[in-house]
């Protein structure tokens, strides 16, 4: 089974590249994947991933510096 990182590794030979926007007065940061360009750009918001994987099997996200809302 891959870790998240060998995952967004992998994901680099589908055409994905990996992105962080910091906001640094929120201390806020947005990771993602992203492909394509224009009107085909796919992006995949990986915190929301995580949290998601934490809700799933009870982990907290708390755990993975996520705040479930």
């Amino acid at each position: 089974m891959p870790t998240l990182g060998e995952f967004i590794a992998r994901a680099k030979h589908y055409g994905y590249t990996r992105h962080t926007i910091r906001i640094p007065a929120l201390g806020a940061r947005i990771v993602y994947l992203r492909r394509g360009e224009g009107d085909t750009v796919k992006l995949v918001d990986l915190p929301a991933v995580v949290l998601s994987l934490c809700e799933t099997t009870g982990i907290r996200a708390e755990d993975f510096g996520l705040h479930a809302d």
